[in-house]
């Protein structure tokens, strides 16, 4: 077992400690139960969820592509285009890795009410679309490399599956409805990054799986 193979497992099998997830109906429920309470772990968790998940993603993006380039030695000109956007994907999701601290965020809205909660989920919102996205053209990008020199047998496409949603329209309707669209707008964060978990297993398990021979 090579480094590259180490590192790989160790990455996506460390989701079922990065990649919180939870039943967001109950989440609501416990929420409005303990008057907020239990609403403020909620929010620490997926500030957290979204710092863990993308650190550990772009982990098994780096090592994935080095061990890629390893497996294609001396047929590197068949999948040049994919290596190249790949890298760029690559510098793009370490970059995105950064933490925003879900500690700091937690104070930020203990403190600084409404005006610091439309901040956290306007940058939830942009970052999880963000990463959904550069995910999927990743997992695409890998899917061809790997079928083109012959370490899978067909060639798959990988698409967003975090829906759009507009800040803008999520933000008037918490206003207006005094709150209480807010806690739809919580149940939807927690929802979709489920989903966008769930999705991601098959793939990550696929490129595994193929870089193993």
């Amino acid at each position: 077992m090579n480094d590259y193979q180490n590192r790989l497992e160790w990455a996506i099998n460390n989701r079922t400690v990065t990649d919180w997830h939870t039943d967001a109906g109950m989440a609501i429920l416990l929420s409005i139960i303990t008057c907020g309470i239990y609403g403020l772990y909620v929010y620490y968790k997926l500030m957290e969820r979204r710092d863990e998940h993308f650190k550990r993603t772009a982990a098994v993006v780096d090592t994935s592509i080095a061990w890629l380039r390893e497996r294609a030695a001396g047929k590197e000109q068949q999948i040049a285009p994919e290596l190249q956007e790949l890298e760029q994907i690559r510098q793009a999701m370490i970059m995105q890795s950064a933490e925003r601290g879900a500690a700091v965020w937690l104070l930020l809205l203990i403190f600084t009410s409404l005006v610091g909660y439309f901040i956290f989920f306007y940058l939830l919102m942009k970052d999880w679309r963000e990463h959904d996205a550069y995910e999927a053209r990743y997992f695409t990008l890998m899917s061809s490399a790997l079928a083109k020199v012959g370490l899978s047998q067909q060639a798959g496409q990988a698409l967003p599956d975090i829906p759009e949603r507009e800040f803008v329209t999520y933000a008037i309707l918490t206003v207006v409805t005094c709150g209480i669209y807010g806690l739809y707008w919580t149940y939807v964060m927690i929802d979709d990054g489920n989903n966008h978990l769930d999705v991601q297993v098959s793939w990550e398990d696929y490129i595994l799986a193929s870089l193993r021979g």
